[in-house]
């Protein structure tokens, strides 16, 4: 089409005819325009579909990741509500009158058992590689945040202090049992001397300060269990624009 311009505008150049020359003229430079403009936007829209699929990659990595955290989470989360209702029961032996049985043996055991937190920690920080704003949706992209960068810490910190006060609580009763076995069991955990053993302050403070650690590990298995719920439906909505 411009060479058909270009001879067009010698020819009349030739013949002297340079008002349609000059319109002629233009219709070529209007024309080399348009041309950069489509080129330009056949760029533009091509780096748009780049950046799409490359938002929709690293949102379903996220969203598998966040899916294999809920499992764990949700397993946790029922642990340590059994964990927590033993410290209870175990610190109602201490402060009360009750003898000790097998079911009191179960509690001791169950009482002091310990779970694991181990994340998908890889598909968040290949988010940060890329860029955080790499995820358009305002809403995902601050409760992907709060999730990785706030609750999780938050857990693994409570989660390192409940194991350092376990540690405690177990070197300050160790001396009172035959046998201290972490698996619940009704044959273990038999106290040598039972009064000695409810008269031990430190031992019935102890249970208290790993029994508030894990009320908040059970309360913040929940904030992150509802948190991860909603993150993976409002990515699902996105994917399924």
């Amino acid at each position: 089409m411009i060479k058909f311009f270009r001879k067009i505008r010698q020819k009349l150049l030739i013949e002297n005819k340079f008002s349609k020359y000059l319109i002629y003229a233009i219709g070529e430079i209007l024309l080399v325009m348009i041309g950069i403009l489509l080129a330009f936007q056949a760029n533009k829209w091509k780096e748009v579909k780049t950046e799409q699929e490359l938002e929709i990659k690293l949102i379903k990595e996220i969203q598998n990741g966040i899916k294999s955290d809920l499992i764990d989470v949700q397993e946790n989360y029922h642990y340590h509500e059994k964990i927590l209702k033993s410290q209870y029961k175990v610190i109602d032996w201490l402060q009360g009158d009750l003898k000790f049985n097998d079911s009191t043996a179960y509690q001791f055991s169950m009482a002091t058992k310990r779970t694991s937190f181990m994340v998908s920690k890889a598909p968040f920080e290949s988010l940060k590689e890329f860029g955080l704003n790499r995820v358009s949706n305002d809403s995902i992209k601050h409760k992907i945040i709060r999730l990785y960068d706030v609750l999780y810490p938050q857990y693994e910190d409570v989660l390192s202090m409940y194991y350092l006060h376990g540690d405690k609580l177990f070197d300050s009763a160790i001396n009172y049992f035959e046998n201290w076995d972490l698996t619940p069991s009704v044959l273990s955990n038999i106290p040598i001397n039972i009064p000695e053993l409810k008269a031990d302050h430190v031992v019935l403070m102890r249970f208290k300060y790993l029994t508030n650690f894990n009320k908040y590990l059970v309360n913040a298995n929940s904030r992150m269990e509802e948190l991860q719920i909603e993150i993976i439906d409002l990515m699902e909505l996105e994917l399924n624009k």
